[in-house]
């Protein structure tokens, strides 16, 4: 999909009374057709509910078309592709006259979602026609992933725009696969009656042939023994799927759609009990969860999940973004397409060419008048009190480290405003290896997750990576190798991000490769000078630290940087990282211009007058 600008679109009150009713239709499809996919849309965050429904509405109407009783096969396919055809024509235009389709073009424009993801998705939902079956479960699963991995990838890229570190690529996350097979599998269970009645089997052929099941006994409803050993067995199936992806993905995820996918489990596995326990009822008639057990397993959800939006969710992020622009409003827009580039190993990496401006504070706040002269050239800092924040709310620790990568962002998007060359953060240090493993494990996934899909490369920014890969995850090497070749022509802020670095392993280091080019006759132990060190260094390209600034409290430098910081100006502030946004940096950067520094030389006092 091409990015967006972000000049937003302006409605009538017409457009938007239309637009409001399109959103209610969703809301009204949803909740009559899929009430358990729709109670889980109301755990998210409130201003993504609507683009939810729209969501799924499409989708749930596509799938509708092909199942629908109404004219032959052939007449019910030419619908769908006609409806397919006329939401292209939509997407394209930004407006449409029918209420689902215009309330899906709608949130598309406004949340920045994935045009050729959602289309693709419809497409595979298009190539059920005339499709008589699958033979195995390989088959059934691309099947599965193919129509419904797209869209919590969407609702994922929602709250990207919420102002929260999450994985938007889900399906590369462990355990997510299984997760929508085991969802697919409840649905298709949860569906059978309505499938029978049009004579179609989307169970595999294989698993029928294992309990010697025939198409025909199911079609006729012959509630058999073996008829009762398959459902029996494809509910164990959907339900351990269910629970075994939740184990896996429960430490990837930040706790709000952590929320989501546990109440997901308990709802679906919640239907899966039902749906055995309603016997021969479940080839004749839909099957639903006692009210009583929904609300159980919702109410307490609700809760948690307002608590959990309304501490993390950035204040700005509480309103919907505004819409953005649509092709027929923006001529530019090919200019700041993003620009497909893989780096080493197999990661693909985005990033937006040319870069864009920077984001505007969330209260207008405005940079400070620095001139070039006064400004330090390389600011470094030591994000400290993440934990910390997210213990004294009552929150899980790693839920501090998403914060935090929120507040990275913003003072990022500080220091390109006031024009800052070099910007050092300490993300991770080899002395945090002593912390949990379960905190270490979560605090990756979310170093990942932001380098992947936040918003800091689509500005003018350099990464660099300083620190070692020993015992480092694969996939976190990867990742950072990937965004620093992908941004290396980048010309503004420089971002150093020191992951598992140590000042004193860094010097030993130096010391150790000076020692090694002694001993082959490279160098002249009695003329190793500063310099001769310095270029040593594993990062001796970094320049000097002009001002270190650490957060929370804490008066030390913790290792960090102790050869380039040598001369820095320091700087400590009480708040922890999570509460500080970009004009904390600039207050820090004004403090510095009235320092004086004199580097060890004295003060010449000016000559008496005569």
């Amino acid at each position: 999909m091409r990015r967006t600008t972000t000049r937003s679109v302006t409605r009538s009150g017409r457009e938007r009374s239309a637009l409001d009713a399109a959103y209610d239709e969703c809301r009204r499809l949803v909740r009559t057709t899929r009430p358990t996919e729709h109670a889980l849309m109301q755990l998210m965050p409130p201003v993504a509910r609507p683009a939810c429904w729209a969501l799924y509405a499409a989708f749930a109407y596509a799938d509708d078309l092909l199942d629908s009783a109404e004219g032959t096969e052939q007449e019910r396919a030419r619908r769908l592709q006609e409806w397919r055809a006329a939401l292209e024509a939509d997407l394209t235009s930004g407006t449409s006259e029918d209420p689902i389709r215009l309330a899906l073009t709608d949130a598309v424009w406004q949340w920045g979602l994935d045009l050729g993801d959602l289309l693709g998705a419809l497409d595979a939902v298009q190539r059920d026609d005339g499709r008589e079956g699958v033979a195995t479960w390989q088959e059934w699963r691309e099947r599965a992933h193919a129509q419904n991995i797209s869209w919590p990838e969407q609702l994922m890229r929602m709250l990207v725009r919420c102002g929260l570190p999450v994985p938007v690529r889900l399906r590369d996350l462990p355990g997510f696969t299984r997760f929508v097979d085991g969802l697919f599998l409840t649905d298709m269970l949860r569906d059978l009656p309505e499938d029978l009645d049009g004579g179609h089997i989307w169970l595999p052929a294989e698993v029928l042939d294992r309990f010697h099941v025939t198409p025909a006994e199911l079609i006729s409803r012959e509630w058999t023994p073996a008829v009762q050993q398959l459902i029996a067995h494809l509910a164990g199936q959907a339900r351990e799927w269910l629970e075994g992806s939740r184990r896996a993905l429960r430490n990837t995820l930040p706790l709000g759609p952590a929320i989501v996918l546990d109440t997901a489990v308990e709802l679906f596995t919640a239907e899966l009990d039902a749906l055995v326990r309603a016997g021969s009822a479940v080839l004749h008639r839909p099957v639903r969860v006692p009210r009583h057990t929904e609300w159980r397993i919702l109410g307490p959800a609700r809760a948690r999940a307002a608590v959990v939006w309304r501490l993390t969710l950035p204040p700005d992020r509480e309103a919907a973004p505004a819409r953005t622009a649509t092709p027929a409003d923006r001529t530019a827009a090919d200019a700041t397409e993003a620009a497909p580039f893989t780096g080493p190993g197999r990661l693909t990496t985005r990033i937006a060419e040319p870069p864009l401006p920077p984001r505007p504070h969330r209260d207008g706040a405005r940079p400070p008048e620095i001139s070039a002269a006064q400004l330090p050239q390389h600011v470094a800092i030591v994000m400290d009190g993440n934990g910390r924040w997210a213990t004294g709310l009552g929150l899980p620790r790693d839920e501090g480290h998403r914060a935090g990568a929120v507040a990275l962002r913003d003072v990022v998007q500080g220091a390109l405003e006031i024009g800052l060359a070099h910007l050092t953060v300490y993300a991770f240090s080899t002395e945090n290896w002593k912390r949990s493993p379960d905190e270490v494990s979560k605090l990756f996934a979310i170093m990942r997750a932001e380098l992947l899909d936040g918003e800091l490369l689509d500005h003018d920014v350099r990464l660099r990576w300083v620190g070692s890969p020993d015992g480092l995850p694969d996939d976190v090497v990867e990742v950072l190798r990937a965004q620093e070749h992908a941004t290396r022509h980048r010309t503004g802020l420089t971002l150093n991000v020191c992951v598992n670095y140590g000042g004193r392993a860094e010097l030993a280091q130096a010391g150790a490769a000076l020692a090694r080019a002694a001993l082959a006759g490279e160098v002249d132990p009695a003329r190793v000078s500063e310099q001769l060190f310095a270029a040593h260094l594993p990062h001796h390209a970094l320049p000097d630290v002009d001002l270190l600034w650490r957060t929370s409290g804490e008066i030390r430098t913790s290792n960090f940087l102790p050869w380039h910081a040598h001369y820095a100006e320091l700087h400590f502030t009480d708040q922890p990282w999570p509460d500080v946004d970009r004009r904390d940096l600039w207050e820090a950067v004004t403090a510095y211009t009235l320092r004086k520094r004199r580097k060890g030389a004295a003060v010449v006092a000016p000559p008496p007058h005569a």
